[in-house]
């Protein structure tokens, strides 16, 4: 069993050199057919992991693009496949689907006490012209 290696890089990232792996031990027939190595399982696998990995959201399409090109540097015989993706927060993903309205209620006014306020010398303070 030979090990392959995705290392994901999430473009603009705060830590440029971070990378999130995921790693699948293949046998030499699956080597020669990879495209048939990713079922259902692996694929949601894959997606689970990196997910919890980069804290980033792995949507289909990202996960496609991963899986087609992770197949093709197999079938080129490389072992370590990197790849550059610019995906959103996972925080930011659930943003989308929210449903709250917030609290609509208006609040009660506070009314300030006026009644101890009064001017010390008239409307104006006294002028002093020397």
């Amino acid at each position: 069993m030979i090990k392959y290696t995705l290392a994901l890089k999430v473009k603009d990232s705060q830590n440029p050199n971070e990378e999130y792996q995921y790693s699948l031990s293949l046998n030499p027939h699956q080597e020669n057919n990879p495209d048939k190595i990713f079922t259902l399982e692996i694929r949601q696998s894959m997606r689970t992991n990196l997910q919890k990995q980069s804290e980033c959201e792995i949507n289909d399409n990202h996960l496609s693009l991963i899986i087609k090109n992770w197949v093709q540097d197999i079938k080129e015989g490389y072992r370590l496949s990197t790849i550059t993706l610019d995906l959103r927060l996972l925080i930011e993903s659930t943003i989308d689907q929210l449903q709250e309205a917030g609290n609509q209620e208006m609040p009660t006014p506070i009314y300030p006490d006026l009644s101890e306020i009064a001017p010390c010398w008239g409307m104006l303070p006294p002028l002093n012209f020397y």
